[in-house]
């Protein structure tokens, strides 16, 4: 199925907010610009459903919005990705917190923007997900999220279309002089059964771009899938891979986020100046790997442009 959604954000869940958005500046890999604004800016009465337990019943919150406020989260701008840096203590509590619990801060969802939100929610249902999040103003969605975590551990959220205050926050955000012109293309996502997970994938609609293929550079065995226009490589590491860490430490996850450069040389030298830690450049110097710390639990791969 081709799925007409615009990225939106990444959401990483970590402890401490201020540590990992400073942590990025501090190493030239993102830039903080801020909390990003609560949608829409419509007066009424709100309402959130969210499981506390993912096998739990739902609680609802209701409130009164209108005017302009914001999400407690923090927004770290690298390149044309927004990755959604959203505090929560680990352990009870909401879903997210039990992420934490057991994983540690990392990416758990992917945001995208369509014009079908109900059906597109719908299509999921019927694929046998269930829908753990729903955020409503005056009875019409505004953001769901969508279980799709049983193979590669990682949540869909649908969001409405961006009105355009939201486009203009995001626009002026990339323009600002510290953040690096990298273009995301999609994400790495450790899996322990790469059959498995290509036939869950395959059963939710996405694209299959290649099959199953072996990388003896890299140590991994491979699939690539396009969602809308986000690249989904799921990936089953192979003894001594760069990935080894984040399966064994913790499970099936998204480990990596990708993006395409102009100059890989020269981005590869910006980031060992600013102290961060290459893991392992490609022997045609078209790809390289790139440690963002522990802090965030991912990895960061370059892709020369063509």
């Amino acid at each position: 199925m081709t799925f007409d959604w615009d990225f939106n954000h990444l959401g990483m869940m970590v402890s401490d907010k201020e540590e990992i958005l400073e942590y990025y500046q501090s190493i030239g890999l993102g830039v903080s610009v801020g909390p990003q604004p609560l949608l829409p800016h419509i007066e009424g009465d709100g309402e959130i459903t969210f499981f506390k337990e993912l096998n739990g019943e739902p609680t609802t919150h209701r409130y009164k919005t209108g005017g302009a406020h914001n999400f407690r989260d923090g927004q770290s701008q690298i390149g044309n990705c927004q990755v959604e840096i959203y505090p929560m203590a680990p352990g009870p509590g909401m879903f997210i917190s039990r992420y934490l619990e057991k994983k540690g801060n990392g990416i758990n969802h992917i945001a995208f923007n369509t014009k079908n939100i109900e059906a597109d929610t719908e299509y999921f249902i019927k694929k046998g997900c269930d829908l753990v999040f729903n955020v409503s103003i005056n009875g019409e969605t505004i953001e769901n999220y969508i279980d799709t975590r049983s193979h590669g551990d990682l949540l869909i959220s649908l969001r409405p279309p961006a009105d355009d205050w939201e486009k203009a926050w995001r626009k002026n955000n990339q323009r600002h002089p510290l953040v690096n012109n990298w273009e995301f293309q999609g994400l790495g996502i450790c899996v322990n059964d790469i059959n498995h997970a290509s036939d869950y994938y395959s059963k939710l609609g996405y694209l299959k771009v290649d099959q199953i293929k072996s990388n003896e550079e890299w140590k991994k065995i491979s699939q690539n899938f396009l969602v809308s226009k986000i690249i989904f490589e799921i990936i089953q590491p192979e003894s001594g891979s760069i990935y080894d860490n984040s399966i064994k430490q913790r499970d099936e996850g998204v480990a990596e986020i990708i993006f395409s450069v102009d100059n890989l040389m020269t981005e590869i030298k910006k980031f060992e100046k600013n102290g961060g830690k290459i893991l392992k450049i490609s022997e045609n110097k078209e790809t390289a790997s790139l440690d963002s710390g522990k802090k965030g639990n991912i990895l960061i791969r370059l892709i020369q442009k063509k």
